[in-house]
Parts: structure tokens; sequence; C-alpha cells
């Protein structure tokens, strides 16, 4: 695609839209095929004005599915979306009119009018770009990071042959984790990495999720970040982007959109702001404000560019509950709980979480396995896990500085007995923690670094295997044997019998 393809002037924008528009019309199309047609020229006649133009067929596709579509029902961005292109779609048909009759007084009028309700929609198109590009980039970051950077061709393929959906996620899943968790599962049993014992009337295999982390060939090489990671932290790291993040985020909570709880959906709202900020709009209107010029035709360019950003924050609004609800459609394998815990912990897709993230998606899949090789034993067997926060050694040691002193560090750490270099929390959740803060008289500063630790700690996580022996006696003659082959479909065997993995390996 060359440059001068990129960057249509206004007229040529019109008559591109304008001809697809007409062609649907002769042939009778379908509503919505006419919408999702004309919508594809639309967004390819304006590429030369949307920043980090999806330049692959599966992502223009994607787009528009994403906005026009899957949408629907989801969020009420989707509505003010729907009356933005509606009403392009009737402006342009007006257009059309006037230059098919020749009249151009009428047609330079509308062609104003319809300029601007271009933009607005450009600025939804942008929006949701903005906020696609950014959460595939954290994601894959986070990926590279805990894979590998041989993990780059994968994540090039998935982009380049799958429209962004719910099967990109599960594309991740299937290639990434269930294959690393797989191996892992097996290198466990070969290195008799779990323990066997008895509690009351259960029979317990644990098995230590660590073992599985240990294998992952992640690298820590700083990662280069892309313009839109770059653009997007600065919306937090600078004063002109914390400036130009608050007016967005100003103007989002004034703005008229019927259904949207702004206040219910606060981090929803405030993703939507940064992505807004990033925009060259939000700078324009900042400096706007500052000018001295109040007449009408500068009255007229701040309404316009207050459309343009509430237009940027519904459309990477609109953009994110869709990639959440993808998400967790990719998840629907894994229990309940354990789904809305991921969606959860996923938050906006920031970079600082995915890494806790595709750790719980593998822990979970570790419990999958298991529930699914006890499958015919469903009733008579239960997956436990242990979760306890923990931090480096490093990490904690730098809160001396800040007033952890060796009394109040033993209050809030204590040593990780499988490795060396970190600490596990003591409080067991946010609201002990809260009180340890509060009990030990903790100072604002190192209060706040504490709580930091916490909210970005990983998880020490064991997994259990919990076999209830009452249960399995009830359907079993013979009791041992019962065990002995329940535990073999784990690759595992009874204490004091050969070991099934190992004989297979000798064999």
């Amino acid at each position: 695609m060359d440059d001068a393809a990129t960057s249509l002037s206004r007229d040529e924008r019109f008559a591109a839209c304008l001809e697809r528009l007409e062609e649907l019309k002769a042939v009778k199309a379908r509503r919505e095929v006419l919408e999702e047609r004309v919508f594809l020229e639309f967004l390819r006649a304006n590429r030369g004005r949307i920043n980090e133009f999806p330049l692959l067929e599966t992502e223009q596709q994607s787009l528009m599915d994403m906005l026009l579509r899957r949408a629907e029902g989801l969020h009420a961005g989707h509505a003010a979306i729907k009356e933005r292109y509606g009403a392009y779609l009737l402006e342009l048909n007006h257009y059309g009119k006037a230059k098919a009759v020749g009249d151009a007084a009428a047609q330079e009028k509308l062609a104003v009018r319809l300029e601007r309700v271009e933009t607005g929609l450009a600025k939804c198109l942008q929006g949701a770009v903005y906020a696609s590009s950014l959460i595939k980039d954290h994601f894959s970051d986070a990926v590279i990071r805990h894979f590998g950077e041989s993990s780059l061709a994968k994540i090039e393929e998935i982009t380049a042959t799958l429209v962004f959906d719910e099967q990109y996620w599960k594309a991740y899943i299937e290639r990434f984790i269930k294959e690393e968790v797989r191996g892992a599962y097996d290198g466990i049993l070969a290195e008799r990495r779990y323990k066997l014992s008895r509690e009351g009337n259960l029979l317990v295999v644990a098995f230590p999720f660590d073992a599985v982390l240990e294998k992952l060939l992640g690298t820590v090489k700083p990662i280069s970040k892309t313009r839109v990671q770059t653009a997007f932290e600065e919306t937090t790291t600078t004063a002109e982007g914390r400036t130009d993040f608050e007016t967005a985020l100003g103007i989002l909570t004034r703005a008229d959109l019927p259904g949207w709880d702004r206040k219910a959906d606060r981090d929803e709202a405030v993703f939507a702001a940064h992505v807004a900020a990033m925009d060259q709009v939000a700078r324009d209107y900042r400096q706007e404000l500052a000018a001295e010029e109040v007449d009408e035709a500068a009255a007229g360019r701040r309404e316009a560019r207050v459309e343009q950003i509430t237009a940027l924050c519904v459309g990477a609004a609109v953009s994110l509950r869709v990639v959440r609800e993808d998400f967790s459609r990719a998840l629907r394998d894994f229990a309940p709980k354990e789904r809305a815990y991921i969606v959860q912990s996923a938050g906006t897709f920031d970079a600082a979480r995915l890494g806790n993230v595709l750790e719980n998606i593998m822990e979970f899949d570790f419990a999958s396995l298991l529930r699914e090789k006890g499958e015919a034993d469903a009733g008579r067997i239960q997956i436990r896990s242990s979760r306890v926060r923990r931090a480096a050694r490093e990490a904690v040691d730098a809160l001396a500085a800040t007033g952890l002193n060796k009394v109040r560090r033993k209050q809030f750490f204590e040593d990780d007995p499988d490795r060396a270099d970190a600490l596990l929390f003591r409080p067991k959740n946010g609201a002990e923690l809260e009180e340890r803060l509060r009990l030990f008289q903790i100072e604002p500063e190192l209060a706040r670094a504490l709580v930091g630790l916490w909210e970005a700690a990983a998880h020490k996580v064991d997994l259990y295997l919990c076999i209830n022996l009452t249960a399995l006696g009830k359907v079993a003659t013979n009791l041992p044997a019962r065990i002995t082959e329940l535990l073999g479909r784990y690759g595992i065997a009874p204490p004091g019998a050969p070991d099934p993995a190992r004989t297979r390996n000798d064999a």
C-alpha cells in the first residue's frame, strides 16, 4: 500500500464511499450487508486519518465486526456508534443527490455537514484501533516475557490469520498455555515433584505449580514499546498527558450517552479517557481552551473537539467491552469461578497485570487437566488449590529505606521454603493487610509501597488432587486396587508401588 493511497482528500473519501453505497443500493442489498460493506469502505477511505491503521484484512474485518455487530447488547456505546453511522449514511445520501443534479452550492453545504459527521465516526474508529492495538501489544509482551522470544513467530501467525475475537484468545491458550502445562505435567511425573499424603478419609496428591513456571523459557530482556504503548504511557507520566486525560475524562463524564453508567464502569471510563488523551485532538482542545479568542468560530471548533473526544472515548470503551467478552468466552472450559477470576484480574488489560493473568490461566488449566484425568470419578475426587501472594526478596529489602524494619517485616512476610529469592505475604487477603497496616501504625509512604507490592504480587500456588476414600470404597470391591487404578490415570503410583511414569520411560 503506497503513501498516496493512504491519504485521500475529502472529496475522494466521499466519492469512494458514495460509489459503494450506490452500488449496493442498485442491487438492493440487505440493510446489514449494505452497512457492513460501506463501513469497510469508510474504514479504508479514512485510513490516512487513523493512526496505527490496521493493514491486515483480518484486522479491518475484526474492527467492523466488533463495532457494528459484536458490541450490540454489550455496551450502551454501541447505540451511539450506530447513531453516528446512521447519520453518516443519511448525510452521504443527501450529498450524493446534490452531486447527481449538479447543485454545487448545495453540494458544498452538505459536504461541510458530512465531513463533521465523518470525522466523528472516524474518531470512534480511532478509539477502537488504539484500544485494540494496545491490548494486543500488552498481551503479546506478556507472552514473550513468559515463553521467550521464540514465541514471536506464533504471535505473528495468530495476528495475521485470526480475527480479533474469541478464536484469537483461544489460539493463544491452545498454542502456548495448554502445550506448556501438559509438558510440565509430564516433567512433574518424571521428576516425582508431587507428594502423596493421607488426611482423614482423603488421599491427597500435591502438585507444586512452581514446577510449571520453572519450565518456562521466558526472557528478561527489555521489550521495545510500540508507538501506541508509548503514547498511552505518556498520558500518565507527563504533565501534558495527565492534563489531556483529565480533560477527556471530564468531557466523557458530562457527555449525554444514554444507558452508559460511567460511575459503575469507572475503570472502563478511565481507560477510554486515557485512550482519548493519546490523540492529537486532545492537545488541540487544550490549546484552544488556553486561547483568549471566544468568537463564534472558536466556539464551534471547541464544540467539534468535544464531539471528537467523546467519540474517541466511545470507540475505546466499546472495543474494551467486546474484547473482555471475547476473552471470557475463550475461557469457557474453565470453572465459572475461575473464569470470572481471570477476567476480573485482567481488568483493562494493562501491562502490569497480564503476567499474573497468564499464570492464572496456566494454573486453572492445570486444574482443568487434573479434573479431566479424573472425570470418570468426578463425584469422588476434588481439585483444590492454595494461593499465597509472593514478593521478590529484593523488592522487600528495598522497603527498608522507607521504614520496613526487621520487626515490621516479620509481621508482613515470611520466608518461602521453596525459593530463597522470594518471601511470602503473611496476610491472606486485602482486609487482613489493611488491618495489619492499621495495627502496626505503618506510615502512609510505606503503606502505599506495601499495598503496591501486594497488588503487583504473583502467587505461590499448590494444587491438590483430593480422593475421597469413603466415597471410592462404596463403589469398589477391592479399594487398594481401585486406588491404584485411579492414580494410574494420573501416572502416579500409590505408596510402595513402582512408579508407572518411570516404568513407561524405562521401557
